[in-house]
């Protein structure tokens, strides 16, 4: 239905909307400091990690804040290829994600639970359609699960290295740039985090055959206290894919797990591809040679 490069921009667009929301819609009253001083440190202490860490973990409410967050809920508008689209994503930790995206016609949701990865096809007055993803179309939406961004997943779990924090700016704006690789060695890439409030800018990942994908955050705005990017946008080698307009938010929304399994149709469904009688008709049907 839609091609491997929209699945990708899909992936890539909601991985960073999810990171940024949870960054910035923690509550600052959980931070021991008055959240109104922005003192994290200069731009030359900021590039010791052991300085960087602990301003950036303290910039999103501290690591017991971190971990007690559980779920986050966003909903907004997605716009691509000409078109601007309803969305609705929750994710819940460790890896279990919902993305609705409502077309004029139907409605698409893709579920990313652990490994399994599947997608359901509603158009009105029709039963709903269920795919399980795989091969390239899995490995695209797989990342949607991702609970943290990169960064937090280094600096929390040691999920990937920062290879160099240094001195640089954006824009014109200080800001410290993170060179980095996640556990997997799937992305690398490098972004500039301003230091009056330790947040995103932009992030950049090197893609294969010297392309490059750039994730911008911007028009923040205090949302009860909370600064909260409201527009990301993703750019493949300067050309915008995609972009997103933000507009309600919420975090640990009671997400319980069974909203992640797959419908009993899909299961069947499973079971009957892998039965031992599809097995052998697979196993049994002639083959032609050229």
């Amino acid at each position: 239905m839609f091609s491997l490069r929209w699945l990708v921009a899909v992936s890539i667009f909601f991985l960073a909307l999810l990171s940024v929301a949870i960054w910035f819609m923690w509550p600052r009253g959980t931070v021991e400091v008055d959240p109104y001083v922005r003192d994290y440190g200069t731009l030359e202490q900021l590039t010791r990690f052991s300085n960087f860490r602990l301003a950036y973990l303290r910039a999103n409410g501290g690591e017991a804040s971190l971990d007690s967050l559980q779920s986050v809920r966003v909903t907004g508008v997605f716009e691509s290829g000409g078109q601007s689209l309803p969305f609705f994503s929750l994710k819940r930790r460790p890896s279990q994600s919902i993305t609705t995206i409502t077309f004029p016609n139907y409605e698409l949701t893709y579920v990313v639970n652990g490994d399994l990865i599947w997608q359901r096809l509603l158009v009105p007055g029709a039963a709903p359609l269920y795919e399980v993803k795989t091969g390239d179309e899995a490995a695209a939406l797989a990342r949607m699960g991702d609970f943290f961004d990169p960064i937090m997943r280094v600096l929390l779990f040691d999920e990937g290295t920062i290879e160099r924090l240094s001195p640089s700016s954006w824009m014109g704006t200080p800001a410290v740039k993170v060179e980095f690789i996640t556990k997997d060695g799937d992305m690398r890439a490098y972004a500039y985090v301003e230091i009056e409030n330790m947040r995103p800018l932009v992030r950049v990942e090197e893609l294969a055959g010297g392309q490059e994908r750039k994730v911008l955050y911007s028009d923040y705005r205090s949302v009860s206290g909370m600064q909260e990017p409201f527009l990301v946008e993703t750019f493949l080698n300067d050309v915008l894919e995609s972009r997103v307009i933000l507009e309600k938010s919420g975090v640990n929304v009671g997400a319980v797990a069974s909203l992640f399994q797959p419908p009993q149709d899909l299961v069947l469904l499973q079971i009957e591809e892998m039965s031992p009688a599809s097995v052998n008709s697979a196993a049994e049907a002639p083959t032609t040679s050229e």
